[in-house]
Protein backbone atom coordinates (compact mmCIF):
# COMPACT_ATOMS: atom_id res chain seq x y z
CA UNK A 1 0.00 0.00 0.00
CA UNK A 2 1.28 3.36 -0.92
CA UNK A 3 1.05 5.58 1.96
CA UNK A 4 2.32 9.09 0.24
CA UNK A 5 4.01 9.61 -3.41
CA UNK A 6 6.57 12.08 -2.42
CA UNK A 7 10.03 9.74 -2.46
CA UNK A 8 11.80 10.85 0.84
CA UNK A 9 8.06 9.75 2.52
CA UNK A 10 8.62 5.93 0.74
CA UNK A 11 11.94 5.69 1.75
CA UNK A 12 10.99 6.27 5.20
CA UNK A 13 8.30 4.18 5.56
CA UNK A 14 10.02 1.85 3.54
CA UNK A 15 12.82 1.61 6.64
CA UNK A 16 10.38 1.94 9.07
CA UNK A 17 8.23 -0.92 8.01
CA UNK A 18 11.85 -3.32 8.30
CA UNK A 19 12.13 -2.48 11.74
CA UNK A 20 8.83 -4.78 12.40
CA UNK A 21 9.88 -7.79 11.18
CA UNK A 22 13.82 -7.35 12.64
CA UNK A 23 12.25 -6.81 16.19
CA UNK A 24 10.21 -10.25 15.87
CA UNK A 25 13.40 -11.93 16.10
CA UNK A 26 14.83 -9.52 18.44
CA UNK A 27 16.75 -7.10 16.27
CA UNK A 28 16.74 -3.98 14.28
CA UNK A 29 18.60 -1.84 11.87
CA UNK A 30 21.84 -2.02 12.95
CA UNK A 31 22.28 -5.42 12.57
CA UNK A 32 21.39 -5.58 8.56
CA UNK A 33 24.52 -6.29 6.93
CA UNK A 34 23.05 -6.29 2.98
CA UNK A 35 20.32 -4.01 1.81
CA UNK A 36 19.19 -4.12 -1.60
CA UNK A 37 17.13 -1.02 -2.74
CA UNK A 38 14.69 -1.00 -5.84
CA UNK A 39 14.32 2.79 -7.08
CA UNK A 40 12.17 4.14 -9.85
CA UNK A 41 13.35 6.50 -11.95
CA UNK A 42 16.62 6.79 -9.90
CA UNK A 43 18.38 10.18 -9.57
CA UNK A 44 21.64 11.45 -7.37
CA UNK A 45 18.97 13.20 -5.53
CA UNK A 46 17.35 10.23 -4.82
CA UNK A 47 20.24 8.54 -3.81
CA UNK A 48 21.02 11.39 -1.27
CA UNK A 49 17.87 10.52 0.33
CA UNK A 50 18.54 6.64 0.84
CA UNK A 51 21.90 7.34 1.65
CA UNK A 52 20.56 9.54 4.70
CA UNK A 53 17.77 7.40 5.84
CA UNK A 54 20.96 4.69 5.75
CA UNK A 55 22.82 6.41 7.76
CA UNK A 56 20.34 7.59 9.62
CA UNK A 57 18.81 4.48 10.71
CA UNK A 58 21.63 1.53 10.36
CA UNK A 59 24.26 2.80 12.82
CA UNK A 60 28.11 3.58 12.72
CA UNK A 61 28.73 1.35 9.78
CA UNK A 62 26.09 0.65 7.46
CA UNK A 63 25.21 -2.20 5.74
CA UNK A 64 26.48 -2.81 1.99
CA UNK A 65 24.00 -1.36 -0.29
CA UNK A 66 23.26 -2.27 -4.29
CA UNK A 67 20.62 0.38 -5.13
CA UNK A 68 19.21 -0.86 -8.80
CA UNK A 69 16.95 1.27 -11.14
CA UNK A 70 14.02 0.12 -12.34
CA UNK A 71 10.67 1.52 -14.97
CA UNK A 72 8.45 0.74 -12.28
CA UNK A 73 7.83 -1.76 -8.88
CA UNK A 74 4.36 -4.32 -8.19
CA UNK A 75 2.21 -0.53 -7.52
CA UNK A 76 2.23 1.63 -9.78
CA UNK A 77 2.95 4.25 -7.44
CA UNK A 78 5.00 2.70 -5.39
CA UNK A 79 8.90 4.70 -6.23
CA UNK A 80 10.96 2.88 -3.96
CA UNK A 81 11.33 -0.92 -2.30
CA UNK A 82 14.22 -2.21 0.10
CA UNK A 83 15.00 -5.74 0.84
CA UNK A 84 17.24 -6.37 3.93
CA UNK A 85 19.70 -9.09 5.27
CA UNK A 86 20.24 -9.03 8.87
CA UNK A 87 22.69 -11.60 11.35
CA UNK A 88 21.71 -12.74 14.37
CA UNK A 89 24.82 -12.60 16.79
Amino acid sequence: MVTSSDFAEQVSTSFGSLEIPLAAHGLDLGDVVQLRSYVVDPSFEKLGVIGQAVTGRCGEVPPTQTVLGVTGLAVPDMLFEVKATAIMA
